[in-house]
């Protein structure tokens, strides 16, 4: 797959989900969906996909600030606003094979996450 290819599924997959479009983001996940975030766990695919779909559609806003490619990667950087955490900034990187993203990294703040009580505390 070429960067354009990766950024391409990255930034469909970031449309869907910021659009409330929540089955279309998740048909752009392998079934061997890999997550690494800094809270919370999910099993698989469908674990995920429940949890963006919750967490995801409370966002009130969400702003895309950049986009980055490599040869199979693509990372968005944005600013997602959250009624009652505020402004989180996620930058998240994604691993695209074959059309479809295999594995998704996020960076951000997890200090207004947890004390919101999304996440298990430390």
């Amino acid at each position: 797959m070429n960067s354009s290819s990766a950024l391409t599924t990255a930034v469909d997959y970031h449309r869907a989900w910021t659009s409330g479009d929540f089955a279309a983001a998740t048909a752009l996940l392998a079934d061997d969906l890999a997550v690494e975030v800094p809270v919370n766990a999910y099993a698989g695919k469908a674990d995920f996909a429940a949890a963006l779909a919750s967490f995801g559609g409370a966002a009130t806003e969400v702003r895309l600030l950049a986009e980055l490619s490599g040869r199979d990667d693509a990372c968005l950087v944005y600013d997602m606003d959250v009624p009652g955490l505020g402004t989180l900034r996620v930058a998240e990187h994604f691993r695209v094979v074959d059309g479809r993203i295999r594995l998704i990294r996020q960076i951000h703040d997890t200090a207004a996450v947890r004390k919101a009580g999304f996440a298990p505390p430390l």
